[in-house]
């Protein structure tokens, strides 16, 4: 048999009391008077290079942007090729209908 409850506006105060996170601190604390500043240093997720998260965008160093792109190719300035999109949506249901 379950206890009674005698006060269920009490049940509820004191289980949300409960599970309240703690609070944080406003501001960070300030370092000691003549100590380096922290500063934040990321590395390329590709080579593991250092750098300041400026210098990383998406996570990658300039030499890894550029090998990614690599060179300019013809074919993604000429035209996409149309396709008779349902044949192709036909012969998709095809392949999942094959044994």
């Amino acid at each position: 048999m379950r206890p009674r409850v005698g006060s269920p506006v009490g049940l509820v105060r004191r289980r949300l009391t409960d599970k309240v996170p703690p609070r944080l601190p406003a501001a960070p604390a300030p370092g000691a008077p003549g100590a380096p500043a922290r500063r934040v240093l990321m590395e390329c997720t590709e080579c593991g290079a250092p750098g300041e998260p400026e210098a990383l965008p998406d996570g990658l160093c300039r030499r890894c942007r550029t090998q990614a792109e690599g060179p300019p190719t013809a074919t993604s300035a000429e035209a996409p090729v149309e396709r008779d999109i349902h044949a192709l949506v036909s012969g998709l249901r095809d392949l999942l209908k094959a044994p």
